[in-house]
């Protein structure tokens, strides 16, 4: 699948209206809603309020209303109009049209995006679109509704060159395709839903091969601590902070790993030091992965060398633990300042989710250690994994993935 870069960020005050397409009786006048005009994040687009305010979309595609219905326009050429915003505030062409959002191939739609696309002031719609002033200034005085057949006559009025069909298709569903990936995750925040659909920043091939690499080691944490878990279930022991961690978190931060892996890996090519010959893991669903299985021969070791361990004794399970997450946080830290090097806020934002994640599951297996007797905690493993300094927050959104090499070694970092 090739990369994603468009998709959209929002902030919701007050009510928001039920699904497109649907009847309501909700009073408009005591709502306040925002949303994003999106086929990559269209910026720079005029929309009007049913009260009469006007506003210009900005670099997210975002707009804000306190009565609806909202149009929206490029000078005097309507593209459409929205009487209620989706559940998921994304207003795609499909909306525009009313037409359901699979429905890509539908003609206005489908010349909507091409045009959308086309007007994009550095012809790159991975980092959004943003509408050229000339496109604007062509309609400024026009007074016309968006018309599928009329598609050549804008691009000449506009003294513009209208993309490949084909191309722009792609892009549309992609984008809808990554959109529909980043609301089906449960437990997903706020702040990183909102981060993730963002246009795509210009990462640094270091981050991108961080991201390469993930697609396997975030599964690692995951896969040890199930494994232990039903190992000493056998046994009549309970250690309900593997599957509580697992389940409730670590499935949500290889899912987040995907999407930002969706977002911004076009082909293996772009990546370095990372022993696949394919990136396929991106498309396939946590539940088809096969446990205990990698494609990188440093994740399958530490893999197999972490079970071995954890097999001994419920304290030495509870220790892997600590192993893992201090390991992952070691990594995290040094990912979180690449990607800041890179002003990648997305991936910051990500990266900065799954290591608080990791700061939480340190602190539970150091007291599932503390409540089965072992005073030190996770400090009876040495002072290589003995942190008083890192922060508690039982909120902090169940994450953690370990990963690495157990040493601290940056993944795909050479």
């Amino acid at each position: 699948m090739k990369t994603l870069s468009i998709l959209l960020s929002t902030a919701v005050a007050g009510i928001l209206l039920s699904g497109c397409g649907s009847s309501s009786t909700t009073d408009t006048t005591a709502l306040v809603t925002s949303g994003q005009l999106v086929d990559s994040y269209v910026a720079n687009a005029d929309y009007t309020c049913a009260d009469g305010s006007t506003g210009v979309t900005d670099t997210n595609g975002s707009f804000t209303c306190k009565t609806l219905p909202v149009s929206f326009r490029l000078g005097g050429l309507k593209l459409g109009e929205i009487a209620q915003v989706p559940d998921d505030r994304q207003v795609f062409p499909q909306d525009l049209a009313g037409v359901n959002r699979a429905d890509v191939n539908n003609s206005t739609v489908l010349a909507m995006a091409r045009f959308l696309q086309s007007c994009d002031d550095d012809n790159d719609t991975k980092n959004g679109i943003k509408i050229r002033e000339q496109v604007r200034a062509a309609f400024e005085d026009a007074n016309v509704t968006f018309n599928a057949d009329d598609l050549d006559a804008y691009a000449e009025n506009a003294n513009i060159t209208l993309k490949d069909a084909n191309d722009s298709l792609e892009h549309l569903s992609q984008t809808t395709a990554f959109v529909e990936s980043v609301d089906s995750v449960e437990r997903l925040p706020e702040n990183v839903r909102e981060a993730l659909l963002t246009p795509a920043s210009t990462l640094t091939q270091e981050v991108k091969n961080t991201l390469a690499y993930m697609g396997n080691e975030e599964r690692l944490a995951y896969d040890v601590y199930n494994y232990l878990y039903d190992f000493h279930a056998q046994k009549g022991e309970d250690i309900k902070q593997l599957t509580n961690i697992a389940t409730k978190a670590e499935y949500t931060h290889i899912q987040t790993v995907q999407l930002l892996v969706q977002k911004y890996i076009t082909s293996p090519d772009e990546f370095t030091n990372v022993d696949r010959e394919e990136l396929g893991y991106k498309d396939t669903n946590i539940s088809n992965m096969q446990a205990g299985t990698y494609d990188i021969q440093a994740i399958q070791n530490l893999y197999d060398a972490l079970t071995a361990k954890g097999e001994e004794s419920k304290q030495a399970a509870l220790e892997v633990g600590c192993m893992v997450e201090v390991t992952d946080i070691n990594d995290l830290l040094a990912d979180i300042q690449s990607a800041k090097d890179s002003n990648a806020t997305d991936v910051t934002t990500a990266f900065e989710f799954l290591r608080d994640g990791s700061y939480s599951h340190y602190w539970a297996f150091d007291k599932g250690l503390k409540n089965m007797g072992v005073s030190d905690g996770c400090c009876v493993l040495g002072s290589e994994y003995c942190h008083p300094e890192y922060p508690q927050n039982e909120n902090a959104g169940g994450n953690g993935k370990g990963k690495k090499d157990g040493h601290g070694q940056q993944r795909g970092k050479k």
